[in-house]
């Protein structure tokens, strides 16, 4: 019977006590255990941010965004891990619709300024003035 993989991407908030060099070792570790049980599609590394709120007296975090595939069952095991890993403030991990996962994302074209021809409406309040006299 053929594994069934989806499509996941899970953001990771660490802690800025870690420095960039802590930040940039436990990013690598979660890679390489993804990489280990499916295929890590792409990393994006949002950087240094300041927390909505303070999360274990912090005010700070570093911001990492992780797309990749893999069996539903090693997500739980991975979400595991960001629980009992020092230095992971928060960790959400989301299952892509796989109705949308490869569709680009469209952008809201800007509507464009309406123009008014102030002489034409002019002109047609005379008419219907004249017109009803």
């Amino acid at each position: 019977m053929t594994e069934v993989k989806n499509k996941y991407e899970t953001v990771l908030v660490l802690s800025a006590k870690l420095g960039e060099e802590g930040n940039a070792e436990l990013v690598e570790k979660f890679k390489k255990r993804i990489a280990k049980y499916g295929t890590v599609e792409s990393v994006d590394d949002w950087g240094k941010r300041r927390l909505a709120y303070p999360i274990n007296k912090e005010t700070e975090g570093y911001y990492t965004l992780i797309n990749f595939e893999s069996t539903p069952d090693f997500t739980a095991e991975l979400d595991r891990r960001y629980k009992i890993t020092e230095g992971v403030l928060r960790s959400i991990i989301i299952k892509k619709d796989p109705r949308f996962a490869n569709a680009p994302v469209k952008t809201r074209k800007a509507a464009e300024p309406k123009t008014v021809d102030v002489d034409a409406i002019a002109a047609e309040v005379e008419a219907n003035e004249s017109a009803a006299e």
